[in-house]
Order: structure tokens, then sequence, then C-alpha cells
């Protein structure tokens, strides 16, 4: 956590949502909590929350409890209860998206695993400065293009969506309905839509010995692809295979790179991707009927899709500032995501 430099208007909390086969009684609940706990002191991670705050908080409404979760600011992780839905919350500095289901497993004692690959390996695309001074080049030249904004009246916080398609869809096939997604919604808004650019959340896995637990930590890594509105999804997998991963803003160290990383903060609403996709796989929960994932809203759009497989579906799950985006608004533009991911024509 002490190398942790991100920036500070971003809500840095990763959310997933299991919808459980029953509601967690008062003990069930209990036990969670104490499996959190347990985690927590194997992982050393300090516990920020107020004196007296119950170790799972419940709430009737699940939206409210989402919304309530991610304004949560320093605890790593913390669980809540709507019903049957349980939801992680966990802070990125510590905890990554696949890290999610690693916290599902240890807190509801079940084997969770997913199907994806990460990024292991894979390349940097150069250093600092260089990626820097490449994408404050786009705010002169090409700045990556955004949604239309459907004029809600502002109000605090982020607003969730979330939508299931059948099949299972990678994140190839999750970027290129975003590309298209984002045009059609565009289109229907009389805006013509050039340079989208994604950014795809990814990490690196780590071989755990055979019989211990995995060891939970923020190992995330950024892909960037640009221009994908005028590419078709065989190209966008070609991209999603051999893209380099892209240097963190945090690693300037030296003082031209602080400068640098002044301006990408200043210019963010100008220059963030145009989305963000993160895509946790094809996932085995036993005892879960359903999951959601939200990533975080980060870039100048705010705008986050999130994909998690399990059974023969694919769930999508958009989040987006409440700033810009209401309930129903988020819902429209993610029926236009998912339309485009099931029918590409």
């Amino acid at each position: 956590m002490s190398d942790w430099v991100a920036d500070p208007r971003i809500r840095w909390r990763i959310l997933l949502t299991a919808r459980l086969a029953a509601a967690p009684g008062p003990d069930e609940a209990r036990l969670l909590g104490q499996r959190l706990q347990r985690l927590a002191a194997d992982h050393d991670w300090p516990d920020a929350r107020p004196a007296g705050q119950r170790a799972v908080e419940r709430a009737d409404d699940l939206g409210a409890l989402r919304a309530r979760l991610a304004e949560e600011d320093r605890t790593p992780v913390v669980l809540g209860l709507a019903g049957p839905c349980l939801v992680v919350s966990a802070h990125h500095a510590w905890v990554d998206g696949l890290g999610l289901l690693d916290v599902l497993a240890a807190v509801t004692d079940t084997a969770v695993s997913s199907g994806a690959r990460g990024v292991t390996g894979r390349p940097q695309a150069g250093g600092f400065l260089g990626s820097a001074v490449r994408r404050l080049g786009e705010v002169a030249f090409a700045p990556p293009a955004r949604a239309a904004l459907p004029g809600v009246v502002p109000a605090p916080g982020d607003a969730f969506a979330v939508a299931s398609v059948p099949g299972h869809h990678g994140t190839a096939r999750l970027v290129h309905a975003a590309a298209q997604g984002l045009v059609h919604h565009n289109r229907g808004a009389g805006r013509r839509t050039r340079h989208v650019a994604v950014a795809i959340g990814a990490a690196r896995r780590e071989e755990t010995p055979a019989g211990a637990a995995p060891r939970i930590a923020d190992r995330s890594e950024l892909l960037r692809l640009r221009d994908v509105e005028d590419l078709d999804l065989g190209a966008v997998e070609r991209l999603v295979r051999e893209a380099p991963t892209q240097p963190p803003v945090g690693t300037g160290g030296a003082a031209g790179g602080r400068v640098v990383e002044t301006a990408l903060r200043v210019l963010a609403p100008r220059l963030g991707s145009s989305m963000l996709v993160s895509h946790l796989g094809r996932v085995t929960a036993p005892g879960v009927a359903d999951l959601a994932f939200h990533p975080v809203t980060a870039g100048g759009t705010g705008l986050s899709l999130g994909a998690v497989g399990i059974e023969d579906r694919t769930v999508l799950g958009l989040r987006a500032r409440r700033s810009q985006w209401d309930d129903a608004s988020l819902a429209a533009l993610l029926d236009a995501l998912a339309a485009s991911l099931t029918d590409p024509a």
C-alpha cells in the first residue's frame, strides 16, 4: 500500500456481487464476517472502519448497498448482504479483479476458480515517460471518444447496471462490442464517434503451491487499444493477444516524471480512455447462482464494463458516475452494449 499512487478523484473500489442459493441468516452472516476477519489477519490488512461497525453490512436494497460499499474509503475489503446477494467491495490497492474471487472463496469457504489466463510475462510498452508523453499527445491530436451524456440531474456517488447475455464471450468480443455499442449510442444522439480507446484491466497470475491458499494482492495490469471502432473482431482479437502492458501512472519517479504525471492528472477528463473493460473469465463458484463484477470508474468518461462467465451465460456490469448517468440511462447504454455483443451486425 505504501507504493500506491493514484488519482484521488477516482473511487478505487471494485465490487463483486454473488447471488447465493438462499439469504444468509444471522449466524451465517456472522460466520462470513469471522472468515473475513481471519483473511484480513492472514494478509495483515488494516481495519479502517469506525469502531463498533458490523463486519457485514445489511441492506434491503441491493443498488443502495452497492453504492454505499463503493464509497468505503480505506478498509481493504468489506462485505454487505441484501437478501441472498453478497457484495464484496475491495480497494484496488489491496485486491485486483481476480483477487475478488479469492476473497469470495475465503469468506464462503468454497472452491471458486476462473479460467482467466492473465497477462503474466507480457512485455511492457516502454517506460513511464515515453508512455505518458504519447498519452498527452492524444489531447492535441486524437482525444479519445466520449459517450454522449444523457443530461441527468447530477448526484453524488456511482450508478450500477447489470445485464446477462447467453453464451460465453471473451475479452476481445467484449472490447469489440463496447466500441460498436458506443458508436451506436452516439449515433442515436447525433454524434460521430472517432478514436474509441478501450483500456483493458487484466492481472498477472501467480502459481500457488499445492495445498496453499492464494496470496491476495493487487497484481493488476493495463492494456490499451486505440481506434477500436474501425477494427473487426479478428483485428481486436490479435491486439488483445499481442498488446503490451502499460506502465502505471504512479511510477514516474524522477522530477520530469512527476511533471508529466501532474499533467496527466490535470488533463484526465480529456485524456482518459473511452471505456475500461475487465473480464474475470469463466468462473466456477459452488453455491453461487449468479455473479456480477463492477471495476473502477477510471478515465475521463468514468465508464467501466465488467464481465464474468458463469454457467451458460456472461454477466455484464456497467458502472458510471452519478454526476453524468442515472440508473435508467446507464441501463439503456448497457442494453446497447449487450446488443452489440450478441448481434454484432
